[in-house]
């Protein structure tokens, strides 16, 4: 079999997990159908599902088997609201269903930052700032981010990537408070961000690799859900700065494809204070 071939296979196969879990957690209720005792079906049947969507109940089976089958997008927007999709979820269906409507692009994973934008991340200090690739793995600093997070430099390369370091850094995991739903979140945006990384073999190493090492990833990897990223809020509980409120934002530079830099902002006096403090 031919890579592009094994890819689409990995492809469809994603398709095909993703449509049977949101099927499943459907209740019928939630659609208007009515539900009698005998009924022993988890969420939606596959024919309750093709009928919403105006689709034949054949083709919606044989994208939830994973057959070589492209539904046109009248048809995929037809399942995003059969299935109630949010816009992200709906996004993920495209990408899974369709990927040849976005523009084509190697996956070529940025390993190192170019030395210009390495001194753009310094200069937005006094603000932590750190930038990472398609597959989130951390590839450029600033100092700050250094005093906030500790030295990324010590981890090795295959190791310094945010999901790993949330799930299996024990000195991450004691520093952000709420760090459940932050994990959580994490693994819904990081899902929705690497959607077509799905058949990479390096990505599918790193899911695997991860899941090994954290049940917690494994169940939440297995949830599939999907979240885009937004700006939010993060509270931190630093050994030596005590507790921190902060916001960030993330922004892609121009130039350089799937990079990505996320800035950490101080939402209270307090905080201002002591990251000031700190970087005197």
């Amino acid at each position: 079999m031919r890579n592009s071939d094994a890819a689409d296979t990995d492809r469809r196969r994603v398709l095909a997990q993703f449509l049977r879990d949101r099927r499943e957690r459907l209740a019928p209720a939630a659609v208007g159908l009515a539900t009698g005792r005998r009924r022993r079906a988890k969420g939606l049947l596959r024919e309750e599902v093709a009928q919403a969507a105006g689709i034949g109940v054949t083709w919606y089976t044989w994208l939830e088997q994973a057959r070589t089958v492209t539904p046109s997008p009248r048809a995929v927007d037809g399942l995003a609201r059969a299935l109630r999709l949010d816009a992200a979820e709906r996004a993920h269906l495209f990408r899974l269903a369709r990927p040849d409507l976005e523009p084509a692009s190697a996956i070529n994973l940025v390993r190192e930052l170019p030395a210009p934008l390495q001194r753009a991340l310094a200069g937005l200090s006094p603000h932590p700032a750190y930038a990472v690739n398609a597959m989130w793995d951390v590839i450029g600093w600033n100092a700050p981010a250094v005093r906030l997070f500790g030295d990324f430099a010590r981890f090795p390369a295959e190791r310094r990537n945010i999901l790993w370091l949330l799930f299996c850094e024990p000195d991450w995991g004691r520093l952000f408070v709420a760090i459940e739903a932050i994990r959580d979140s994490a693994v819904a945006q990081f899902r929705a961000t690497t959607a077509r990384l799905a058949a990479d073999p390096g990505f599918l190493h790193f899911v695997k690799a991860l899941g090994q090492a954290s049940p917690d990833f494994q169940a939440l990897w297995h949830r599939r859900d999907v979240r885009e990223p937004a700006a939010l809020h993060k509270d931190l509980a630093h050994p030596k700065l005590g507790r921190l409120s902060l916001d960030y934002a993330t922004f892609r530079p121009d130039g350089i494809e799937d990079v990505r830099f996320t800035i950490y902002m101080p939402a209270d006096a307090r905080t201002k204070k002591a990251l000031s403090a700190r970087t005197a």
